[in-house]
């Protein structure tokens, strides 16, 4: 029998006193921690997560998609090096528990699913690349355990959300966020800085990448501009599709406004290649959103062609989206040339997941201290995990897109067919991207809502299957 999970806490059990009390001491508790040392609230905080995860507090799970643009990294010598890996791996580790005491299948949660499969088969092909193929080096320790956290954050996903009135609660969590997000970015673009609280968030650490004196172009909460503009590409597409389709008049006007505010900050990120991404979905929105092929085709054209004006538009007013510098076009073909050449030394398994940046820092000569990716989502794939990551990875997007338009010409429902073309609209958009830049090691946050998308994605195919 299907538990309910629509309430605040345990299915069928109302918070008592108990909780409440033990929810306001964890909170002294945290107030406390904070007052003396980041690590020691870190590992408050997730006590925290853990607990509450395991008793399915409604409100957490929001709380952490809210929060989803921050992170905290750690001073310390462990393979979990910021905040976020270690929430959601608790959160995880909470929903376990929570299976085991209420008796929830734990294997159909795991183990269902050509999607699920698809997912562990790419931690796996990575996993054993630093492991058996490769020597396991602390920056790939740090970027597995990520890539295991974001592994544990679909789950969580794809477990807790299960009925309509909760997708639309995170969903509109997810709206609200981006817009604060995209009002720090216009708030960095008005004082012409990063600001004060960037510059807490990301102290000068050698495992960061380290941003440029600032030049007009907006980070926001995240770590890096080409990564905003990745993470706001990933929220565009269930703006228009919300917009668009929803009866819910909130989460509409949230909609609407996110779409406004996210398109300005993508547009002050002055990414290239989000900005192309960009493109490719409102193309893509058009032609899904058309009562018949006909129209869609027409409706492509214009959107084409719209999208070319707004280009030479955007084009005078930021003098770097007229032209490629000589500086981008020759450090690109470098590190392009240094992750293939890496990519030819060992096809197959590659030189190990999360080994490339420190790597290519050396091999195309940057400043000592620096460290670099391949600027492209296909070449690091090969370069990092080889032939066989590489497929792993596509067959993840392959079982993604599918499963995405299975959803939205079978099922009639407004939601479904708006999570339908969000997802895939979102998944091409990385691919668009991926061809310019990779931001999945430098930003753990556009990560973590890569795989957010897909528990979503999985979440509401087994609603459909248990409404079937």
């Amino acid at each position: 029998m299907e538990h309910q999970l629509t309430t605040n806490a345990i299915p069928g059990k109302r918070t008592g006193v108990r909780e409440e009390l033990l929810v306001v001491a964890i909170a002294v508790s945290v107030t406390i921690a904070a007052s003396v040392n980041l690590i020691v609230l870190s590992l408050v905080l997730a006590a925290l997560v853990l607990f509450l995860a395991s008793i399915r507090f409604k409100p957490l799970l929001l709380v952490v998609i809210f929060l989803l643009p921050f992170t905290l990294y750690l001073n310390w010598d462990f393979p979990v090096k910021d905040l976020g890996t270690l929430v959601r791996l608790c959160l995880f580790a909470g929903m376990l528990i929570s299976h085991l005491i209420y008796k929830e299948s734990i294997r159909k949660w795991l183990f269902s699913g050509r999607l699920t499969w698809a997912i562990l088969g790419y931690l796996f092909i990575a996993t054993l690349s630093v492991t058996m193929f490769n020597r396991l080096t602390l920056d790939a320790a740090r970027e597995l355990m990520r890539l295991a956290s974001y592994v544990c954050f679909y789950y969580a996903i794809a477990g807790w959300i299960k009925t309509e009135e909760e997708f639309l609660a995170l969903f509109k969590t997810l709206m609200a966020s981006t817009i604060m997000v995209a009002l720090f970015g216009f708030y960095q673009f008005l004082i012409g800085d990063y600001s004060a609280l960037y510059n807490a968030l990301y102290p000068t650490q050698d495992e960061l990448l380290k941003v440029p004196p600032w030049s007009g172009r907006i980070t926001s909460f995240l770590s890096h501009y080409n990564a905003l503009a990745g993470y706001l590409n990933l929220v565009i597409p269930f703006c228009i599709g919300f917009a668009l389709r929803s009866r819910d008049q909130l989460l509409r006007n949230l909609a609407r406004c996110c779409l406004v505010f996210a398109c300005v900050g993508l547009m002050l990120t002055k990414s290239r290649g989000g900005l192309l991404a960009c493109a490719a979905i409102l193309v893509l929105s058009a032609y899904f959103f058309s009562p018949s092929r006909k129209v869609g085709i027409q409706r492509v054209a214009i959107a084409s062609l719209c999208a070319v004006l707004m280009a030479l538009l955007a084009g005078l007013v930021f003098q770097r989206l007229a032209q490629i510098d000589d500086y981008t076009t020759v450090s690109r073909l470098a590190v392009w040339a240094g992750a293939a050449h890496v990519f030819t030394g060992s096809p197959w398994t590659g030189m190990g997941f999360g080994n490339l940046r420190s790597f290519m820092g050396g091999l195309v000569g940057l400043p000592e201290g620096w460290v670099g990716d391949a600027h492209n989502l296909y070449l690091e794939l090969l370069a990092e995990t080889g032939i066989l990551g590489f497929l792993a990875f596509a067959f993840l997007i392959v079982t993604s897109l599918r499963l995405a338009l299975a959803q939205r010409r079978l099922f009639q429902q407004d939601l479904d067919k708006v999570i339908g073309f969000a997802v895939f609209a979102a998944i091409c958009g990385v691919l668009v991207h991926g061809a310019v830049d990779y931001i999945f090691h430098t930003t753990p946050q556009a990560t973590a809502l890569f795989f957010m998308v897909l528990g979503i994605l999985k979440a509401n195919d087994v609603r459909r299957q248990s409404a079937a």
